[in-house]
This record gives C-alpha cells, structure tokens and sequence, in this order.
C-alpha cells in the first residue's frame, strides 16, 4: 500500500536543524578526544629484547631515556638497550660531538633512527648511540657526566719461563658525557712466595674527544712496573686519531692509530727511550644476554730499535647479578727484541670476581 508523508515541510526543517546543533556541540569533544590520543602518546620506543613502548619522551640525560606513560608513569630506560624512535614533535637534540643542542625530530621503526634538523636535513643512523641528549627545554648546559666502572679481584697464573701465581685487584673508572671520555685503569699483583714477596702494577689514563658520532682523538698515558723483572718500569705517552664502527648494548668496535713516547728503566741493563708507531684496536659482543666477550689489543712499533711491542687482552664476562659478574681473562705480551733476550712472549691466565656500576 502506498504510504504518504504527512509531515509539513516545517517540522522536517525543525528535526533536521536540532540533529545539527546536537552534532555541532558534540564536535569540541570529539576534537579534544582525537588530539588527545594522537598528541599525548605520540612516542614510540623500541627496545633490543624486542618491545615497544608508547608515550611521551620527556628527556634523555645521562645515558637514561625518560618515557612518560599512562600505564605506569615516568619510567627510565637504560638508553644501550633502545633500538629506535619515532616522533612526530620536536626536541632539542645534541648529537655526539656537538657542544649545542639543536631542534629536531625523530623518525625510526624497530632499528636504527633518522635525526631531521628544522631546516629538512635528514641524518640517519643504524643505532640511536649517535644522539647523546633530548630536552624539551633548550638545555642551559650542554653536558652532563656519568660515572661508571668495575672492579675485580683475581687470581692469577703467568706463564712464560716461570710459572707463578698471584693474587690481584684491578679496576676501570669511566667518567663520560657525550663527546668526552675520560678513563683511569691499575691493575696491582703481589706474589708472597716462601717469604720472597714481589709485586706488578700498571695504572693509566686515556682522554677522547669525539669530533663527531664517528671521528675522535685521544690521549693517553700509561706506566707499568714489575719488581722480578730486568725490565723495571715502561712509561708511555701518546696521542691516536680514532674512528668508532658502532657502540651499541650489543657491541663495539673502536680502532685508533698515532705516534706514543717511550721510557724503560732496566736493574741491569741501560735506560732506553725511543719514539713509537701506535695502533690501538678495541671489540666488544654480547654472546647472550648474560655473556660479553672483550678483545683489547696495542701495538708499539718502535722507530729506533724496529722492535715490535704487543699486549692482546681477551676477556669473558659473566653477570651473575645486576653488578656481580665473573670474568676470565687471557693476556698476552710480546717483545720482538727484548733487552734481556730471555723470551718474547709472557702469557697469563686471570679468574675473578668483578663489581660493576
């Protein structure tokens, strides 16, 4: 059956202009609603073990990313274990090398992050190690420091035309930011041997300053001593240019190379000094998320005497706890042309128990 609209053309008009007013008046809601959820949690990070947090960046300062979330408040991630970011709002951002912040935003997924200046410049990385900090503020200091290092006690076998054991404690002390390392290491044995005591050390301090995420110079000096040997005491002084492959959570690889001065001081043989060719090699790996293995190499070639000086140190780390780790160490030293024509080469194997920070 036909149906007809009996509804004048006014009351239509009438339903028709209330619908849009209720709709024009829902409109700021659904606006503040839209802006809410796409501004707030605009963020995201992506972690090594393989998740992926929303929020807010608020900074990163000292090796530590603030995030803020609605999940669980301000939370700090350990910047070595991010992977990416991406951002759709501006930062001011210092690069590795820099000495000023700069504003910028961040485009990454999963791995590696591109770094865009206000002027459309992009610069992309394959690990976000390269940005060293983030405010929202432009920061009034461009820097800041952190302090970090081990400690181990060992037990030592050397070997070579001896063999003894020794009891040792060595440690590193780093105090970074993000263009300047600073690094003090010893290393101090004592042997009590049916009453005849003899002790090692070594202790120095390297200095680098990065040009830039990859490019550093670095200064370094270092002395050595050894109560039992001919050979008494080795002082080094030098200066490398160095290039950085990548330094992640995962891994590092440095290499340097430069010219180093050389003092020996011998019990019975003459004082020697000479000039050498330096070239410093330094790797690190994760094995597995408890496991780190660590091969550190230097090289003096020496002008005057055309000898050759080696030191190899290979080390496997395990972390027992958060700061409790056990390491086993393999050194290896090499003299082409020792004074005392006793032997080229001194091996030693170290086991200890380390505390980290």
């Amino acid at each position: 059956m036909l149906q007809v609209d009996t509804t004048c053309p006014g009351e239509v008009l009438s339903m028709l202009l209330q619908r849009s007013l209720r709709c024009l008046f829902r409109l700021p809601t659904i606006l503040c609603l839209f802006f809410s959820i796409s501004t707030t949690w605009a963020d995201t990070v992506w972690m090594n073990n393989g998740d992926v947090l929303s929020g807010e960046i608020v900074k990163l300062d000292s090796g530590k990313l603030s995030l803020r979330t609605s999940y669980a408040g301000t939370i700090e991630l350990d910047w070595r274990y991010v992977t990416a970011l991406d951002s759709d709002k501006t930062f001011w951002v210092s690069l590795i090398g820099e000495n000023a912040a700069r504003l910028r935003r961040f485009e990454g997924r999963e791995t590696g992050i591109t770094v865009i200046d206000n002027s459309g410049q992009k610069r992309s990385f394959s690990a976000v190690w390269p940005v060293a900090a983030i405010h929202i503020e432009q920061p009034v200091i461009a820097d800041t420091w952190e302090l970090g290092g081990n400690l181990v006690a060992s037990l030592d076998s050397k070997s070579g035309n001896d063999n003894e054991w020794l009891i040792g404690v060595e440690g590193k002390l780093n105090i970074d930011d993000q263009w300047n390392k600073n690094a003090f290491y010893w290393d101090i044995e004592l042997e009590d041997d049916n009453g005849i005591k003899s002790s090692e050390w070594q202790v120095g301090y390297s200095y680098s300053r990065y040009l830039d995420e990859h490019r550093f110079v670095q200064g370094a000096a270092e002395q050595e001593y050894d109560s039992q040997e001919d050979l008494r005491i080795r002082t080094s002084l030098g200066g490398t240019l160095g290039y950085r492959f990548w330094e992640t959570a995962a891994g590092a690889l440095k290499t340097s190379g430069g010219i180093s001065q050389l003092w020996e001081a011998y019990q019975t043989n003459a004082s020697q000094r000479d000039y050498a060719l330096t070239w410093i090699f330094n790797y690190r790996t994760r094995i597995s998320n408890n496991w780190e293995y660590f091969a550190n190499s230097r090289t003096f070639f020496r002008l005057k005497q055309s000898a050759t000086l080696v030191n190899i140190n290979q080390t496997l780390r395990i972390g027992l706890t958060d700061h409790i780790t056990w390491n086993l160490t393999h050194i290896v030293d090499y003299d082409s042309d020792p004074v005392d024509k006793s032997r080229n080469v001194d091996s030693r194997i170290k086991m200890g128990i380390g505390y980290q920070w």
